[in-house]
């Protein structure tokens, strides 16, 4: 039976009675979040072993965000905050709370905006006014993103971490752009990249589009948001302190002095190569000192030892590449602002984020709900036969790897961490992006609309 064939069965399936299969997904997704919360209340309730409410990452960063606001660095000596200033600012009033009631607030924010992600995504991949379908996608491909991506949705939930945020704040930059809202579209990227530095890729891709008025809002959304916002809060010589200690923390450590991190949980090409390629610890443990943890090896699991200048060579012939790739495949006309090839193109620039950041956990891939839905949409238009079964066969495969290692138990899904099963996914996922931005290049070429080397207006 090919794909095509099955994509059909599945399609009457869900045509047949679409109304009650919708409502049975949706149930089973509140289901899954109700015993998500239960479980992560039960799990911030109770103490870590230092008698501390420390049982993710809110309550983790909770005394920082508190602490910032009474004088202390958080990003010097035992506090390293992992973001600027103004995600603290953003997370006060939930952080100002008693702990669990605090962390149950974020929890229940987070799955408030991740339902905005997921209709703001969906927009952006329906079709176009004017065309067949116009403002539809269909449930088969809805199901499809939300199930590709809800692993990671729900690790970042228990986590508690601010993927989740940013997933929503990219997919509200990629909504305001579709309705034609530019500036504002670039001032919410602007707190996006501000928050967590990654989404400066989407940047790169609107200057290459050569969408001005986002360049621009964007531009002066990074001096609200981490000079303009932050100073008027703690004072703009603090800001200013604050903001270059974050930057030699969490920038120029890893970016300028190679500090890399290679243990397990890094699902970037940078972890991956470092990891198994060169002689870098896979796991660590931490030392107690007065002045803080401090990280000891605990396990190689590399595969050769090319050196850690070949590493970094590597690392940048693979950043090389997602440029050329960008550049010659995202060719849809500015006037063009959704449907599933610019959708395919946001998601290949969201695979550039995962694959090209210094660090990627696995909960980072929250941002997955984007290139799944173009490439979930895709397979319902006149790909060629092959790439349709290259699309259907990277979305169960990057499901399997991202989803069975952790069946098998802890151990199990570190050891397949080790290995990049999530970066493998992404691999998949990327080289099915791509391959659909080439049909869709293939089809304008026929219909006589932008050729490769062109971006109409």
């Amino acid at each position: 039976m090919t794909n095509l064939s099955f994509s059909h069965r599945v399609t009457a399936a869900l045509a047949a009675n679409p109304v009650r299969l919708r409502v049975a997904f949706l149930g089973l997704l509140a289901l899954a979040l109700a015993l998500a919360s239960v479980k992560y209340a039960a799990k911030v309730s109770k103490p870590a072993d230092t008698g501390e409410q420390s049982r993710s990452a809110f309550l983790r960063w909770r005394t920082m965000i508190r602490d910032v606001f009474t004088g202390t660095n958080i990003y010097v000596g035992k506090n390293e905050y992992p973001n600027p200033p103004i995600m603290a600012i953003i997370l006060r009033p939930f952080a100002e709370l008693p702990p669990v009631v605090g962390a149950m607030s974020w929890f229940s924010a987070k799955v408030l905006v991740a339902v905005l992600a997921a209709v703001w995504t969906f927009r952006l991949v329906s079709p176009r006014p004017g065309e067949q379908g116009a403002g539809q996608v269909p449930d088969g491909a809805k199901a499809a993103a939300v199930l590709l991506a809800l692993p990671a949705v729900m690790g970042d939930l228990t986590h508690n971490n601010v993927n989740i945020f940013i997933l929503f704040l990219v997919a509200g930059c990629l909504e305001l752009y579709r309705s034609g809202r530019d500036v504002a579209s670039g001032v919410v990227l602007g707190l996006a990249i501000a928050c967590k530095v990654m989404p400066v890729m989407l940047l790169a891709f609107f200057v290459w589009k050569r969408a001005g008025r986002v360049v621009g809002g964007c531009a002066a959304g990074l001096v609200l948001w981490l000079v303009v916002a932050p100073g008027c809060v703690f004072g703009f010589d603090r800001n200013a302190e604050l903001l270059t200690d974050w930057y030699r923390l969490m920038v120029e450590r890893p970016v300028l002095k190679g500090a890399v991190t290679s243990e397990h949980p890094n699902q970037s090409i940078v972890g991956f190569v470092y990891r198994l390629g060169t002689h870098s610890p896979s796991f660590i443990d931490y030392a107690q000192t007065p002045e803080g943890d401090v990280p000891v090896p605990a396990a190689y699991h590399n595969l050769v030892d090319i050196g850690r200048p070949a590493a970094w060579a590597v690392v940048k012939l693979a950043t090389l590449g997602f440029a050329v790739a960008i550049m010659f495949l995202c060719r849809t006309p500015r006037a063009e602002r959704q449907g599933w090839r610019f959708a395919a193109e946001c998601g290949l620039i969201v695979m550039a984020m995962l694959l090209l950041s210094e660090r990627t956990w696995k909960h980072h891939a929250v941002v997955l709900l984007i290139p799944a839905a173009a490439l979930a949409v895709s397979t319902t238009v006149g790909l060629a036969s092959s790439v349709r079964r290259l699309v259907v066969g990277s979305l169960v495969t990057a499901a399997v790897l991202m989803t069975l290692p952790g069946v098998f138990g802890t151990r199990a899904g570190d050891l397949a961490l080790v290995y990049g099963t999530h970066t493998i996914a992404f691999v998949l996922l990327t080289a099915a992006t791509a391959a659909v931005l080439v049909c869709g290049l293939q089809q304008r070429d026929r219909s006589g609309g932008a050729r490769p080397g062109e971006i109409s207006t």
